[in-house]
């Protein structure tokens, strides 16, 4: 065990100690608020050096045994399985059972792991790299990974795994490093017979701020996260993000997928949702680039952002084994009144379908000063509907070439469903608000009823600008808007 470790251990000791009987946020707040005064010590274990030199196939050979899963056979609603350190997999975590007034140590077990064809000797005192909660329905049905750094990912019923949670994020555009906060120790609440919610409690350490965390899970089609967050800055952090979604965007509608490939899209998410403080409904499609793009998006008192996956069909993605179309998006809802401040798109450029290129988060105007607290709660919905109110439409599509016989003229044709915008029979009551950014030089725009789906075709063109250039459009009916705002960032 690493000073790090130990170090915090005691402090929980001593801070579990001071309170009420049973064990409770509280206590991790102010364990973490301890930790904030004393200096940042970088965690090692070198008892994980063999297991990080395996390979992806090595490690995945690695398997757990169902039947040793932690209230494996109780007849509980939920059950614990673990992860071994190796491949991609650095840190080793401590775990912690809440059973009532009792809080004791998950003591690591090597017999827990079958090893394959790995001839590894696991020293007695490895430890856990993180772990995955399971419903024991029909066999098993996952709920939820924490796993690695501050990262965690939850399924709903039917979902494959694809959006990523973080605890935080830190200079993830700035000129400065971005810092990667690591959730060192986990407590897990034991569930009840015939509860429908898990409960976990996190502490979060990094060089720059020192975090307590509540999770508190309800699994169903939609699995819906209740978060609690005490957020203790030890030094000034120039960017902070707060309920950062992490995310991968390859190929989609807007961009030709790499000639090597046969699948027509590839992404975990293909926009960005955001329902701003004045009620407005604005999307943000993603795309593939050649360089890091960031757009922000100034609010105040936001209702709600997220990464979503609105593609459902099959056909769009052609992938047996990734089942793009399965994974689920994953809407953030503000609990309180988070101020001022933007959410933050950080879109990386990439060729790897394997590597998360794809940022959000909520970025306040003002941080919480060294040495105070920044309390904060939010929802997290792992869904595959829309947040969206029914009646309103929205973008299915967005497609972007140039005009046959023009190459200087850029064409974006934006598709609008919905249930209202469909009915619209022709044009008379119909009409495009178009925003152009400074700059931009609008040769035309049209709109077009789609006889094959009934949606509604908004195509602008525009001259090709040499700069970065802000659209927006959105659909009015008789003055009224009928869709959310399509929002896009032309990079030349």
């Amino acid at each position: 065990m690493n000073k790090r470790w130990a170090y915090s251990m005691l402090l929980c000791l001593l801070v579990c100690r001071r309170g009420a009987a049973e064990f409770a946020f509280e206590n991790v707040r102010n364990l973490a608020r301890d930790l904030m005064a004393q200096p940042f010590m970088t965690a090692s274990n070198e008892l994980i050096q063999p297991l990080l030199k395996l390979n992806y196939e090595e490690y995945r050979a690695i398997q757990f045994n169902h039947n040793k899963a932690l209230w494996h056979g109780q007849g509980l609603p939920f059950e614990l399985e673990f992860f071994l350190p190796g491949d991609g997999h650095k840190q080793v975590v401590a775990l912690h059972e809440i059973d009532g007034n009792e809080v004791r140590d998950i003591v690591f077990d090597a017999k827990f792991f079958n090893l394959g064809t790995n001839g590894l000797v696991l020293p007695a005192n490895l430890g856990y790299a993180g772990f995955r909660i399971l419903q024991p329905v029909a066999g098993f049905v996952e709920v939820a990974v924490f796993l690695d750094a501050s990262y965690f990912r939850m399924i709903g019923l039917g979902q494959n795994y694809g959006t990523s949670g973080r605890g935080l994020a830190l200079n993830t555009v700035g000129d400065e490093t971005e810092e990667f906060p690591v959730f060192q120790q986990f407590w897990i609440r034991r569930p009840r017979q015939n509860e429908h919610e898990i409960t976990v409690y996190a502490l979060m350490d990094s060089r720059s701020i020192v975090g307590a965390f509540r999770f508190i899970i309800r699994p169903g089609m939609a699995t819906v996260a209740v978060v609690k967050a005490a957020l203790f800055p030890r030094r000034e952090v120039k960017e902070f993000g707060v309920a950062p979604l992490t995310s991968m965007f390859l190929s989609g509608k807007n961009g030709h997928p790499p000639f090597s490939d046969f699948r027509p899209e590839v992404h975990d998410a293909d926009g960005l949702l955001i329902q701003n403080g004045r009620g407005e409904w604005i999307w943000r499609p993603l795309e593939a680039g050649k360089m890091t793009r960031v757009n922000s998006y100034r609010d105040e008192h936001p209702k709600g952002f997220g990464l979503m996956q609105r593609e459902r069909d099959f056909e769009r993605y052609q992938d047996l084994v990734a089942g793009y179309q399965r994974r689920p998006s994953v809407w953030v809802r503000p609990v309180g009144d988070w101020g001022e401040g933007s959410i933050e798109l950080v879109q990386l450029a990439s060729d790897q379908e394997f590597f998360d290129n794809i940022v959000a988060f909520w970025r306040p105007t003002a941080p919480p000063p060294v040495g105070q607290a920044l309390d904060v709660a939010y929802e997290l919905h792992w869904t595959t509907n829309s947040p969206a109110t029914m009646e309103l439409g929205y973008v299915r599509a967005t497609r972007i070439g140039r005009t046959a016989g023009k190459p200087s003229h850029l064409r974006f044709v934006i598709e609008f469903g919905g249930a209202e915008v469909e009915s619209v029979p022709n044009k008379e009551n119909l009409a495009a608000n178009i925003e152009y950014g400074a700059g931009a030089e609008p040769v035309t725009h049209d709109l077009f009823k789609n006889e094959f789906n009934q949606t509604w075709r908004l195509v602008i063109e525009i001259v090709e600008p040499r700069q970065a250039l802000d659209l927006g459009a959105c659909l009015k009916k008789s003055g009224r808007p009928i869709t959310e705002k399509w929002n896009y960032t032309w990079q030349p």
